[in-house]
């Protein structure tokens, strides 16, 4: 035990000698492990922080809910050519789901507002401002209860203003900070698309998203009605179904039988909608992340190989530049696994240096991607950080094991003579 705490203890001056004696050797050495560690830490960091905003953003929306639209994927990307020409769901199946299925507490209603009107982006006016980067929805006067929605400011729309088709809103926090400024903007108007709005509510801001950004905070929502009648081809529904506590499984089973008779499906017919709720969305992201973590994984231990070549080709020229001291030792009585342990503890401590920096190098660029998306962490996690430098470690030990060894199993005579 004496012995290995000694050799323990030399190993780390011994090391910083090596590497004092050729540091351009070494910094090339450890090169490989430098990129695959940052590689490692930095991609594990910006998965793990995407994964985290991307659950926050559907659970905003609610657990017991399940998310009905006519076609797979999201509402406002391009659908695919074997879902391009499904039917919309009727906005007023709604009302049929909720008051026929039993699991079901309630169901809101998102109608989405195309971008462009005629040959025109839509765009909102207020206070001598004006933002063509905003997002039109047509929402049910319940939409707010039923997705745990919050305001800043003002209060929800009523049955009445639904029924009636009234020009009121309710916008993102970016569309507020936009328009109006850092003023109020309930009791306020708004144009959009050449129709006056009276401003009555202001969302919180969003907690979730991806990569710091939620859309949600670029909404301007008006009642249903009225984007029914002001904009006739706002065709794109979502449904939000919220299920009694603890039955959404059973409520998810009876929305989806009420669908297929409502839009006249034959038994045997696939769907020609989808329900999702936030677990599935958020599995889905899942599975992505992973493809996408060994894909990173694989490219990380490509360098870390690279690297791992490196150092035991630093360890090996430091073998043969140091025969004669190794045989010295060996003859005043250091056995082979001190020369082992010595060689193989400088090996780790040159790939430990080599991820330190990898390590360091992550934690910059999450940092600054953080300082560009504040609501997205990119910073590395303390688990991201421990593993990134066990893993660097590692591979110095597998790296160096081969030239420790030949370095242990030196003859002293023979060592003592080398030149």
């Amino acid at each position: 035990m004496n012995r290995a705490l000694r050799s323990f203890g030399a190993a780390p001056g011994l090391a910083w000698d090596a590497v004092r004696r050729e540091p351009l050797r070494a910094a090339l050495a450890v090169l490989g492990i430098v990129i695959g560690i940052v590689t490692l830490v930095f991609v594990t960091s910006v998965l793990t922080g995407l994964r985290n905003q991307v659950a926050l953003l559907f659970r905003e929306f609610g657990t017991d809910n399940i998310f009905a639209y006519h076609r797979t994927g999201d509402p406002y990307q391009r659908p695919s050519e074997a879902e391009a020409n499904r039917r919309p769901l009727d906005p007023d199946l709604a009302a049929a789901i909720a008051v026929a299925a039993p699991a079901v507490r309630d169901v809101a209603v998102q109608v989405i507002v195309p971008a462009v009107q005629g040959t025109r982006v839509l765009t909102a006016r207020a206070a001598g401002n004006e933002s063509d980067t905003i997002l039109v929805e047509g929402q049910s006067a319940n939409y707010l209860d039923v997705t745990s929605g919050e305001l800043s400011a003002g209060r929800p729309f009523t049955d009445l203003e639904e029924r009636s088709a009234a020009r009121v809103a309710i916008i993102g926090a970016n569309v507020e900070k936009a328009l109006f400024g850092i003023r109020g903007a309930v009791g306020r108007e708004l144009s959009l698309g050449g129709y006056a709005f009276s401003v009555v509510g202001v969302q919180e801001k969003r907690r979730g998203g991806f990569f710091g950004e939620n859309r949600g905070d670029n909404v301007i929502a008006i009642p249903r009605g009225t984007a029914q009648r002001l904009f006739p081809d706002a065709e794109e529904t979502v449904l939000y179904i919220r299920a009694v506590p603890g039955q959404r499984e059973r409520a998810r089973d009876e929305a989806r039988a009420l669908l297929r008779q409502l839009r006249g499906l034959r038994p045997g017919a696939e769907d020609d909608f989808n329900l999702s709720t936030a677990d599935q969305i958020i599995a889905q992201f899942d599975r992505l992340s992973a493809v996408i973590g060994l894909v990173t994984l694989a490219l990380a231990a490509v360098s870390l190989v690279i690297g791992g070549i490196g150092v035991a080709n630093v360890m090996l020229i430091g073998v043969a530049e140091r025969t004669r001291e190794i045989g010295l030792r060996r003859a005043l009585g250091a056995r082979r696994g001190d020369v082992l342990m010595q060689f193989l503890i400088e090996a780790a401590l040159l790939s430990l240096a080599g991820g330190a920096a990898g390590v360091a190098l992550a934690s910059g660029l999450g940092f600054a991607v953080s300082l560009a998306a504040p609501t997205f962490p990119a910073v590395p996690a303390p688990w991201v950080v421990v593993a990134g430098l066990l893993s660097s470690i590692g591979t110095g030990i597998a790296a160096g094991f081969w030239p420790a060894r030949s370095a242990a199993h030196l003859d002293p005579a023979t060592a003592l003579r080398h030149d």
